[in-house]
């Protein structure tokens, strides 16, 4: 009978299964071992007793410029040659004593590198069976502290020199202080003068228009009755008188136009609308002007033009000013192009450097987030010089020297600079921007017609503002305004008296105990205010029991992303910017009194 495998072996199976179980553990733990001297940022080797190095990790390469290969089975000796301290402290470390010390150490390739080394003893029960090596590299950090030590030198020096000065400042304070107090005066004076102003050329544009009704009136009836019994010469005087008094009568209109857009006068009414039919009817208009100075004005793609949310009295205005003006800078046989076209946000980086000319801020403060529609009227014409072109939309700017005015076939005149400086304003109205580009003057360029492009930009909206539904409630909505400017108060309660129960607050404290008395539906809240700020005064809302859950929409001139991303944070509902129009306020604030107040408590937006 044939034996088992097992009574057929010589050997002790029990104690080999022991054996590999052992084996099976040591190559667990080597690998751990190695694992863990690998997990170490630091170079780090291990030398026996024989001064051979027996382990190695990769990082060994970026500190001593040697492979892991290089290393291992050779002395340690040959690694520190002509480092006396290291063989000394190697020998100390297998006495059991640990040791650390800084060198300079030479790369094989002649690279020179500051070294920390730590050397600890290896203990296999009582005895020192070798020795660990830990070494970090100290150039980044030799070199920190170098940078460090030029700096301090640095701001001693700009100390001493600060402190050299100092005097000289303490001297200057009061001269300056006096000064600040002139300036102030002196901006006293101007603000009022600009006030005056302002008044009289509204006053003034007023008084102008009955007159101008009176020449409108002869001249026409003049024109209509005398065709006939007067010769050809007075009759040309008779036409260029009309002309006259229309150039009186468009000049008196953009005077009054700019006097009602200062001080909030109007407002854009929107529409969705095409405004090819608008383009058609000013080619209409500009015909005659057209034919006689022998220009062509082309109206590109605007029959392709999307419907656009605008307020089709101003953009036509707008435009009727910008072609205008194209044709006065435009010799005989140029060309006047309108050119519409949707862009993306990131697409106006391309007109980057014409935007920061006008308006600084607007590609990062513009707080629309979708497309934009820009509307584009060009010439090659007289272009215009490099040095006046950021002032094209200044109130009473004109391109030029006063003695080039002309009012002949050449350039119909140069005006009276309010018609661009209109369309800023208008196009501020829509959230929008214009500006101009040009090559420069033909003294600039040597290009006969070097030409010139006036832009104008706002947002794509794809509907026209949505009416204000009415709505029924038991009570009228609360609303409390917290602002320390009195003047915002006071046109804030214009506005919502009618409409809304309104409480108003000077600053944070008023505000807070206000909000916890009236118990609003919609707190709007100013953010820079003395004494207490509006975060403060919004995290102080959030705290309390009694107005945590009231919503609060920011109200504030401030538009940098930082205080709009800090106020989402907070849980704002809005985020109003000043200045704003009416209508515009109104609709946001019955649109989030409907999202955020129960059903109960709407009422009626009359």
């Amino acid at each position: 009978m044939p034996l088992k495998p097992e009574a057929a072996c010589g050997f002790d199976h029990d104690a080999c299964r022991r054996v590999q179980q052992r084996i099976h553990e040591l190559e667990l733990s080597e690998a751990r071992y190695q694992n863990l001297f690998e997990a170490v940022a630091d170079a780090l080797f291990s030398v026996d007793q024989e001064g051979v190095i027996n382990r190695a990790n990769s990082a060994c390469e970026q500190v001593f410029g040697r492979t892991v290969e290089t290393l291992l089975g050779h002395r340690f000796r040959e690694l520190f040659a002509g480092y006396p301290q290291i063989e000394l402290a190697y020998l100390k470390s297998l006495q059991g004593m640990g040791q650390v010390l800084e060198l300079s150490y030479l790369w094989p390739n002649g690279r020179e590198i500051a070294l920390a080394i730590q050397l600890s003893a290896i203990w296999d029960d009582e005895e020192v069976s070798g020795v660990l090596v830990m070494a970090h590299d100290l150039s980044k950090e030799k070199e920190r502290e170098l940078e460090r030590t030029r700096l301090h030198e640095e701001l001693r020096t700009s100390h001493r020199e600060l402190e050299a000065k100092n005097s000289a400042l303490e001297e200057s304070r009061e001269k300056l202080q006096q000064t600040m107090s002139k300036q102030e005066k002196v901006n006293a004076e101007l603000r009022e003068v600009g006030k005056m102003k302002s008044d009289f050329i509204g006053v003034a544009s007023h008084e102008l228009r009955t007159p101008l009704t009176f020449l409108f009136g002869a001249l026409e009836y003049l024109q209509e009755s005398l065709p006939g019994r007067i010769n050809e010469d007075e009759q040309s005087l008779l036409n260029y008188a009309m002309q006259g008094t229309q150039r009186l009568s468009d000049i008196v209109e953009n005077m009054l136009d700019i006097v009602r857009l200062e001080t909030d006068g109007f407002y854009p009414q929107r529409k969705l609308l095409q405004l090819h039919p608008f383009l058609t009817h000013l080619h209409s208009n500009f015909s005659a002007t057209l034919t006689e100075r022998n220009l062509t004005l082309d109206l590109g793609n605007s029959d392709t033009w999307p419907k656009l949310s605008v307020d089709p009295q101003m953009i036509v205005r707008a435009l009727d000013d910008l072609i205008g003006n194209a044709i006065r800078y435009t010799e005989p046989g140029g060309t006047i192009r309108i050119h519409g076209v949707l862009r993306s946000r990131e697409s106006l980086q391309e007109d980057a450097e014409w935007i920061r000319l006008f308006r600084p801020d607007f590609l990062d403060s513009c707080s629309w987030e979708g497309d934009f529609f820009e509307i584009r009227v060009a010439d090659n014409g007289v272009g215009i010089p490099r040095q006046e072109l950021a002032h094209v939309f200044e109130r009473f700017y004109t391109v030029g020297k006063l003695d080039e005015h002309s009012s002949g076939d050449k350039f119909l005149g140069k005006g009276a600079g309010l018609g661009l400086a209109l369309v800023k304003r208008i196009l501020h109205c829509h959230d929008g921007l214009s500006w101009a580009s040009s090559p420069g003057a033909q003294v600039e360029t040597g290009i006969k017609h070097p030409g010139s492009s006036f832009h104008l930009l706002f947002p794509h909206r794809s509907d026209a503002p949505a009416e204000i539904a009415p709505f029924t409630s038991k009570r009228r909505h609360r609303l409390l305004l917290v602002d320390d400017e009195p003047a915002i108060r006071r046109f804030v309660e214009i506005l919502l008296n009618k409409n809304y129960d309104l409480e108003l607050a000077g600053n944070g404290a008023e505000g807070l105990q206000k909000a916890k008395d009236f118990n609003p539906d919609l707190i709007l809240l100013d953010l820079f205010m003395p004494e207490m700020d509006g975060f403060e005064v919004f995290e102080k809302l959030k705290l309390d029991p009694l107005t945590m859950h009231t919503p609060v929409a920011i109200l504030t001139a401030v538009s940098r992303k930082h205080e709009q991303d800090r106020s989402k944070e907070l849980g704002a509902v809005d985020y109003i910017t000043k200045p704003f129009f009416p209508r515009d306020l109104l609709q946001r604030i019955e649109q989030l009194l409907v999202k955020y107040c129960p059903a109960e408590k709407t009422m009626t937006a009359g």
